[in-house]
């Protein structure tokens, strides 16, 4: 993938009329806007400009009214000027996201029965977010999966594809899922609490195999005989890693580094190949051990990126990191923030931010399209980048997903896409879409391609 330049912009459009085809209450859905794209028509929908119009602050204003639905949200309400907004990919981008679904149920099974068929709310939330920020390559962890991809794709036919009258709907025709270390018994009492078994002592927490896991879904082919999964190896491999010298001997022989999985999947571009170097953690708080071991999985990231960590094995025994001058975006939950918010500490993840290799491109709260004008952000100028609740303080949050595209990729856009949370009803009234219990945020990046 060497065509892709090495310039890092990230652009933030003050006032976009067509995104979804329409501005604020005018209602177009994405199928509309399609529609009417396809024709080279304006859609019948009252004041909604084309999308090549020119809009000015004033006009939005004009046309959506001057009392903003937002002031009672407990947010800061923003002029449209000033209202960064979720916006098409640019032509020859692509949009890498992750999100924690938070899709998760108590019982093994009872999540795949849930998306047997359409109806469960939660799903159809999380769907109608995938809908409208429409990443071409999607890490979705914090949900339940199967190594048989039952799940993935009962999600993918019954929910993402999809579509209603404000939401189109969007088919994944590749996918990947595989076992985790979630919810996989130990037979070691891992947790300390006396007894074997249980979430805290399996090799990722979890109350069954593949809870809260990890499905990647591309709009592109994944090169299925070269992904490489590391969620097998060792802890007690890496180099000076962090494990507690409390472990017994039995603990250090059977943990993996892996709290859910690492994987480095081939996906296909243009001609090129992307690696998606995607992983999720459990939270640090789950485990005696776990501020260690989320360390060293974050750092597993950086060793991958160099060339003489020859230690790393994956699951078919293949050693070495990642090849030279390949193309590659980390995506996925980190569960560490580098300001210290949130469970874990910085320091790992401050330095793996810091790297040469890749881009950080900082991604800032950006609301849906169709609540221009009166749209909401949170108040707390710290948390413009957070995309988390913290687990272990109430009302608090922290960065905790990412997309970190290589060094020599150029990001055009990026993005952490605000769903709200308690500012329900905005949400409800000018989104067509509720705050469900999940407050975590989608993370995207556009990166350019055939260059």
């Amino acid at each position: 993938m060497h065509n892709f330049r090495s310039v890092f912009r990230v652009q933030k459009t003050a006032l976009i009329a067509a995104a979804a085809g329409c501005l604020a209450l005018s209602f177009a859905s994405p199928i509309q806007a399609a529609v009417a794209d396809e024709a080279g028509t304006a859609p019948d929908l009252g004041y909604c400009p084309r999308p090549e119009a020119d809009v000015t602050a004033d006009g939005a204003r004009e046309m959506i009214g001057e009392e903003p639905a937002a002031e009672e949200a407990g947010g800061e309400v923003l002029p449209a000027d000033a209202v960064p907004v979720l916006e098409s990919p640019q032509p020859d981008s692509l949009r890498v996201a992750t999100y924690n679904a938070a899709l998760t149920r108590d019982s093994a099974g009872d999540l795949l029965e849930d998306l047997s068929a359409p109806g469960a709310e939660d799903a159809t939330e999380v769907a109608r977010i995938i809908q409208t920020v429409r990443p071409d390559v999607l890490v979705l962890t914090g949900i339940d999966a199967d190594a048989g991809e039952n799940i993935a794709k009962a999600f993918n036919t019954n929910y993402l594809a999809v579509g209603s009258e404000e939401f189109a709907g969007i088919t994944y025709p590749y996918l990947y899922a595989n076992q985790t270390n979630a919810g996989v018994d130990s037979g070691a009492d891992l947790d300390r609490d006396g007894t074997i078994g249980g979430p805290g002592d399996a090799l990722g927490y979890g109350e069954f195999p593949g809870q809260s896991s990890m499905i990647v879904y591309s709009m592109y082919p994944l090169d299925a005989d070269k992904i490489r999964d590391f969620s097998s190896m060792p802890w007690e491999s890496m180099p000076d890693n962090s494990i507690p010298k409390n472990l017994t001997d039995l603990e250090r022989n059977i943990l993996p580094l892996s709290s859910v999985a690492h994987w480095d999947i081939p996906v296909a571009v243009e001609g090129e190949t992307l690696h998606v170097l995607a992983s999720a953690a459990a939270d640090v708080s789950t485990s005696p051990h776990g501020q260690a071991r989320n360390n060293d999985q974050i750092r597993f990231w950086q060793d991958y990126l160099e060339s003489d960590t020859e230690y790393i094995l994956d699951h078919r025994g293949d050693r070495g990191p990642l090849e030279d001058d390949a193309a590659f975006v980390i995506a996925g939950s980190l569960k560490a923030d580098p300001e210290d918010n949130g469970p874990s500490t910085s320091d790992t993840i401050a330095e793996l931010l810091k790297s040469d290799a890749l881009i950080d491109p900082q991604q800032e709260h950006t609301l849906p399209p169709n609540v221009l004008g009166r749209g909401v952000l949170p108040n707390n100028p710290d948390a413009e980048h957070h995309t988390a609740p913290d687990p272990d303080n109430a009302g608090q949050t922290y960065r905790a997903d990412y997309v970190l595209p290589g060094a020599d990729l150029t990001v055009t856009d990026a993005g952490v896409f605000e769903t709200g949370n308690e500012r329900t009803d905005v949400y409800r009234s000018t989104f067509g879409m509720q705050s469900p219990e999940n407050t975590h945020h989608m993370v995207w990046a556009d990166i350019a391609i055939g260059e």
